[in-house]
C-alpha cells in the first residue's frame, strides 16, 4: 500500500511540473500583449476644414485654427479636409504658407472632399499625403485675373510716373500674372516631390482632374476619405489610440461657387454665391484668382470687364464726367 502511494505522489509531483512550466510558458506568451496594452500610444488628430471660397475672412479663420492645431501640445497630428474651388490668389498664398508652417511641425494629411482646386490645391500641396475621392476635382494649377483698365493721362488726375496712373501696360500686367502662376506651379513641383508623374509644362495647362486621375498623375496619393486620411495622419504621429477633434470658426459663414461643393458640405452657415463675388462689379482694378474656371464663368468675366470700360466709368479729357444722358 506504501508503495503504491509513492508512485502516485511522485506522478502528481511530475504533472504539477508540467503545469507549472506551462504556465510560465503561457504567461511569458500573454505577456507582451499586456505589456502593448499598457503602453498604447494615445493622442488627438485635428481636423481643420477649408470649405467654400478663399477669400481673406475664410483664410484668417483657416490660419487660426491651423495655428491653433500646430501650436496645441496635445494635437498630435491635422487633416485638412479640402471641400474648396479655390478663390483669391493673396488669401491662397497665406495658406499656403500656414499648411507648410504646420506641417513642418507636426504630419499634415489632406483629404479631399468634392474639391481641391487652384487656390485650395494649392493650400493642401505641403501635406505629407493627400486623399481624394474617385470624383473629386483636383488641381487647376493657375491663374485668372481680370485685365487693368486702360486709363489715359487727362487734366484731372496728376501723377508722379509715367505708370502710376496706368499700372504699366497690358503686357506688364500679364507679366505679373505669369510670375504668380510660377510661383504657384514651382511650390507644387516642389512639395510632391518624385510624386508628381507630371512636368513642369504639363501641369502649366492648369487641367483638373478626377480623383482617380489625380492619384496617377502624382497630384494625390491615395484614394479615400477623410476617415482614411486621419487614420494616415495617426499613423505618422505613432498613435496607436487618438481622439478626433473638429475644429470650426465661430458663426463664420462660407461662401461657395459651386453647388456641388455646397452640397458635400457640412458647415451650419453656408451659402451658394455668384462668380461677380470674386471678380466684383466691375470698380476697383484688376483682380487677380486662383479659382478653377469650372466655378468662374469666362462669360461672367467679360461682363465684369466691359463694365470696367463703360462711359460711366471714364472721364472726359476736358475734365467732365461722361455719364448716361438725363432721360
Amino acid at each position: 500500500m506504501s508503495d503504491w502511494i509513492t508512485r502516485i505522489a511522485r506522478r502528481l509531483g511530475r504533472s504539477y511540473v508540467v503545469l507549472v512550466a506551462l504556465g510560465v510558458v503561457l504567461g511569458a506568451a500573454a505577456a507582451p500583449v499586456a505589456y502593448d496594452a499598457a503602453t498604447a500610444t494615445e493622442g488627438t488628430v485635428a481636423v481643420v476644414p477649408l470649405e467654400g471660397t478663399i477669400d481673406g475672412e475664410s483664410a484668417a479663420a483657416v490660419s487660426a485654427m491651423l495655428t491653433e492645431a500646430r501650436q496645441d501640445p496635445s494635437v498630435d497630428a491635422v487633416v485638412i479636409v479640402a471641400n474648396s474651388g479655390g478663390g483669391g490668389a493673396a488669401a491662397s498664398e497665406t495658406l499656403y504658407f500656414q499648411t507648410k508652417r504646420t506641417a513642418e511641425r507636426k504630419p499634415v494629411v489632406a483629404s479631399v472632399d468634392a474639391s481641391a482646386a487652384s487656390g485650395a490645391y494649392y493650400t493642401i500641396a505641403p501635406a505629407d499625403a493627400i486623399y481624394a475621392k474617385p470624383a473629386s476635382v483636383v488641381g487647376s494649377v493657375g491663374v485668372i485675373a481680370t485685365l487693368p483698365q486702360d486709363l489715359e493721362p487727362n487734366d484731372i488726375v496728376g501723377t508722379t510716373g509715367p505708370n502710376k496712373l496706368t499700372g504699366g501696360d497690358r503686357r506688364e500686367f500679364l507679366y505679373v500674372m505669369e510670375s504668380l502662376q510660377r510661383a504657384f506651379v514651382s511650390a507644387v513641383t516642389e512639395q510632391r516631390g518624385e510624386a508628381l508623374e507630371l512636368s513642369r509644362a504639363e501641369l502649366e495647362q492648369a487641367r483638373v482632374y478626377s480623383g482617380a486621375q489625380a492619384v496617377e498623375v502624382g497630384l494625390a496619393d491615395r484614394i479615400g476619405d477623410r476617415e482614411a486620411a486621419i487614420r494616415e495622419a495617426a499613423r505618422r504621429a505613432g498613435l496607436d489610440d487618438y481622439e478626433v477633434r473638429v475644429l470650426r470658426p465661430d458663426n463664420a459663414s462660407v461662401r461657395f461657387l459651386s453647388r456641388s461643393n455646397y452640397l458635400a458640405s457640412d458647415a451650419p452657415n453656408r451659402t451658394i454665391v455668384s462668380a461677380e463675388y470674386l471678380v466684383g462689379d466691375g470698380g476697383g482694378g484688376p483682380t487677380f484668382l486662383m479659382v478653377s474656371p469650372l466655378y468662374v464663368d469666362a462669360d461672367e468675366l467679360r461682363a465684369v470687364e466691359a463694365r470696367r470700360v463703360t462711359p460711366t466709368n471714364a472721364t472726359a479729357a476736358n475734365g467732365t464726367e461722361v455719364g448716361d444722358a438725363p432721360g
